[in-house]
Order: structure tokens, then sequence, then C-alpha cells
């Protein structure tokens, strides 16, 4: 069997080798051979005989067979051998692709109505839209039970297997409200005492362990500054803790004139006053003591960044300070030892005065009364 020639073999025969002149010198000398007589009669008999074609085995040696391409079709063009790129068939739009892409520019050339922003239907997202309209109610109705077990319903709640953020919204500040007014009394004796600003010692103690898990939970990250964390609950709980104290201060008031009844006699009146006074002293010295308690936390706190710089907290240690400074000053009236209470009610003047230049080197202008008490 011939040997077979490669599939890339060229249609045109090849040259003949070129040899040198330094070979051709070297090359051995072919001798010349005699011609025989019937010379003569071999080239008459080749002058009738066709000239020899030279013959090409097109079934090996044609590119156009091998590639399956025929040869009186043109080759393709400069894309050759690569296929041309097949077009993407075209996506009807209907009306509501062509609304959603309308509505996605930039600004958007259309705005579906409200009922229509939200198509899909979602159990969940509707479920929370119920709850969250029980919680308004109940909240605007005062019944702060019904409220709880709606909040709670909503913290159980999830979205897309993801818990709710309390922090979304301002979901948190209605939780510690919930909690500080659904253990109020109940029972009102008197209207003129109690009301409903009235708020229980369980339901300030609920609201402040509200306020420490948060703190706990979302705590300040540098990476995230802005969030909501424990920079804006700090504030809060303090803001929650001056309430409860000045509360509890103003119910003692209130109940020590309600026991004082009005006497014509002038001995027994003054005996009434003398008692009176007592109390009054009484309450001064506890509402100084819880005071200065709660100032003597704000200052620990914020011994360590980010706390001793953020303008809230700097705010409500300089109206803490200016109330020391007059609960100093009241007590030095009624007690013997004024030197010393005069003395701390100036320090505490002199620490609102440091806490107002922090304030404005951090850029920040406290309000003009805070300015003028502090003066």
């Amino acid at each position: 069997m011939p040997p077979t020639a490669h599939h890339f073999t060229p249609v045109y025969p090849l040259h003949e080798p070129q040899h040198s002149f330094r070979s051709k010198q070297y090359a051995p000398p072919r001798k010349r051979k005699r011609q025989q007589g019937n010379d003569d009669d071999s080239d008459d008999s080749d002058t009738n005989v066709e000239p020899l074609q030279p013959v090409q085995s097109h079934d090996i040696n044609d590119p156009y067979r091998v590639a399956g391409w025929p040869e009186n079709i043109p080759l393709p063009g400069s894309s050759f051998p690569h296929s041309p790129a097949v077009k993407p068939k075209g996506r009807q739009l209907s009306s509501d692709n062509l609304q959603k892409e309308l509505a996605g520019l930039k600004p958007p050339l259309y705005v579906p109505p409200p009922g229509e922003q939200d198509t899909t239907p979602s159990l969940r997202r509707h479920h929370l839209s119920v709850l969250t309209t029980i919680l308004h109610t109940s909240l605007l109705k005062h019944d702060f039970v019904r409220a709880g077990r709606a909040w709670g319903m909503i913290l159980r709640t999830d979205i897309m297997g993801r818990p709710l953020d309390v922090r979304t919204h301002g979901r948190w500040g209605v939780g510690a409200e919930i909690l500080m007014r659904k253990f109020s009394p109940e029972n009102i004796i008197d209207e003129q005492l109690y009301n409903k600003t009235i708020i229980s010692d369980e339901g300030f103690e609920a609201a402040k362990d509200y306020y420490e898990r948060l703190i706990l939970q979302f705590p300040y990250q540098k990476t995230n500054p802005n969030a909501i964390s424990s920079l804006t609950f700090y504030p809060a709980m303090f803001g929650l803790c001056i309430y409860e104290i000045q509360q509890k201060c103003r119910l003692a008031y209130e109940r020590t004139r309600k026991d004082s009844p009005e006497v014509e006699h002038s001995d027994s009146e003054l005996g009434l006053n003398g008692n009176q006074e007592e109390e009054t002293s009484a309450i001064k010295r506890s509402e100084l003591a819880s005071a200065a308690s709660l100032a003597a936390r704000m200052d620990e706190l914020m011994l360590s960044p980010p706390f001793d710089t953020y303008p809230s907290l700097l705010q409500l240690r300089v109206s803490i300070a200016l109330w020391l400074a007059d609960l100093y000053r009241t007590t030095a009236d009624l007690d013997d030892d004024d030197d010393e209470n005069k003395e701390r009610a100036s320090m505490e003047r002199a620490k609102a005065r440091r806490c107002l230049d922090r304030l404005k080197a951090a850029g920040v202008t406290a309000p003009q009364m805070l300015m003028d008490i502090s003066d």
C-alpha cells in the first residue's frame, strides 16, 4: 500500500532542491550513457503522445475537500473559521416590563401608583402590616397591654429568613415606651395626684433593663460609626433616669402638701410647718443622692472614647451638672454644712463649663439657656 500523504500536503508540486556550488564541486562525476539505436524510433513515437500532467490525489491533498467546502463557492470573510455571532432573540416588551424599566430609570419616567408598587403577594409582609396597624391603634387608645402583645409578635416576625431589626424606623423607642406604660398604676385614687403621665417603678425598671440589653446587643463599632448603637441608647437611658428621679420627688412633694391640712391655731400651724420643712429637706437630700449617683455613672462612662466627645452625652452632662449645683446650693441653705455644699456647687459649675468647651471643640453649638446658666 503506497504511503498516504498528510491532509495538509500542498496541492502544487514542490520545487526541486537547490544545491550549492560546493556540493556540486565535491559531488561524484556522472558517466554519460551511450545512445542506443532505437532512440530515433522512440523520439518519433514521443512526438505523437500527449504531454504528461502531474497527477494529484484530490482525496488526500485537496484542502477544500478536507474542509468540506465546495470549490465553486468563494471562501468566507475575515472571521473564518469562526462562526458569526448569534443575534439574541428580541424580548417582547409587555406593559408590566415596560413600566418597570421606565420606573427604574434615573430620574424615573414613570411612577406606579402606591397600590401597584409591590405586585408580588407576601403573607409575611401583610402580617407585619397588620401587626403594625394594631400596635399604633393600641397606642392611640392607651391600651399598652395589647400594644405589648403586638410588639412581641413583631419582634418574632422573620422577613426573608432574617429577624426584624428593632433599630429600623425608630422601633426601639416604641418598645421602651410600651414597657414604661405597661406597668402604670391602674387604680387611680386622685386624678390630681395620679394622671396618665405617672410611670410605675416596675415600668422604669423594665425600660432601663431594655436599654441595657440594647446597649449590649448593639455596641459602638468604628467600622460603622453612623449606625444606631450604644451612643444612641445611653442618652435615652440617662434621660429616663432623670425623669424617674424628678417624678419621685414631684410625687413626694404633692403627698407632703396633701397630708398637711390647713389649721386655724398658730402653734399647730408652726409645728406642721416644721414637719413639712423636714420632709422637704429629706426629699431634697434623696434627689441630690440620686442625681449624684447618676452623674458618677456618666463620668465613668465618659472617660473613654467615643463617649467623651459625643455631643448628646456632653449636653446631658452639662444639664446634670447645673442641676446638681442647684441642689447643692439648696441643701446648703437647709443644712449646717453650707460651706461644703457651696464648694461642691462651684465644682459642678466648673465641670459644666468644661463640658461646654468640649462641645465647642467638637463644633457643636450648645443651647443658649445652658450657656447663660453656666456663666
